[in-house]
């Protein structure tokens, strides 16, 4: 229990940082909101790709410890165990997972940043279409990954004093891997959170399509708005007889 609290403390601490980083963090720089996003989507989709790779390694990791338990005396199993998550390299792969977390943090904060300077740039675009609150999704995203996490590993709350470093938890990662036991609860707590982490970055991998479309379709209303006086003028300019169009443009 005191690692799993630690645990939680630490990933939930690393997304709260990632909250107060600056506007342009995992921003591209120079390209228009839509773009950025797209961008972003792609980013996204390997952040993904990589949280189901994690449920995987665990797993794997898992039926490899079941199965030397099964085979290794008592009084051998936890040497044997500890080697075999060092050769597995599972300490990388729970430094993993926390960059995962703080990966779709960053790219939570820095679509939220683009919502608001979408708008400031569009003024009408609050009120376009249903006018959904974006920047509020966001916020909303990131308050349901902070819960996820703590949700996953069953804890009503982590408290700011119990909050560790990344180098606190890997060095409770380290004293757990020394039994079969203590790696059992380290892979459930990293289980759950993977599984976690894959559907809230799909969810915010939606929100970020939904964003990028509705922009550009507010980007194509405006331009049709101010295209529409220029047509309708060359449309009525080009029912005059040619004459008369000669002798207007001569006047």
């Amino acid at each position: 229990m005191k690692f799993t609290r630690r645990l939680i403390a630490c990933v939930v601490s690393a997304a709260i940082s990632a909250s107060s980083l600056p506007a342009h963090a995992g921003a591209v720089i120079g390209a228009t909101e839509p773009t950025q996003i797209l961008n972003m989507i792609q980013l996204m989709m390997s952040y993904v790709e990589q949280a189901q790779q994690t449920v995987t390694q665990i797993q794997q990791y898992q039926s490899m410890l079941r199965n030397l338990q099964n085979m290794t005396p008592s009084a051998l199993l936890n040497s044997a165990a500890m080697k075999l998550w060092q050769d597995a390299n599972m300490t990388q792969t729970f430094t993993g997972l926390r960059n995962i977390v703080v990966s779709g943090q960053k790219l939570d904060y820095s679509l939220s940043h683009l919502d608001a300077s979408f708008k400031q740039q569009h003024p009408g675009y609050s009120g376009y279409g249903k006018g959904f609150n974006f920047g509020q999704a966001y916020s909303n995203w990131s308050d349901e990954t902070n819960g996820a996490v703590r949700n996953s590993l069953a804890l009503a709350a982590a408290h700011e004093d119990d909050f560790a470093t990344e180098e606190s938890m890997m060095n409770e990662l380290n004293a757990k891997s020394q039994s079969a036991s203590g790696q059992l609860e380290s892979l459930q707590a990293g289980q759950q959170i993977s599984m976690a982490m894959v559907g809230q970055l799909q969810k915010l991998r939606e929100l970020q399509v939904a964003q990028m479309r509705t922009q550009d379709a507010f980007v194509a209303a405006e331009q049709g708005k101010t295209d529409a006086p220029k047509a309708s003028l060359d449309r009525i300019m080009g029912q005059l007889p040619a004459n008369s169009r000669i002798k207007s443009s001569s006047q």
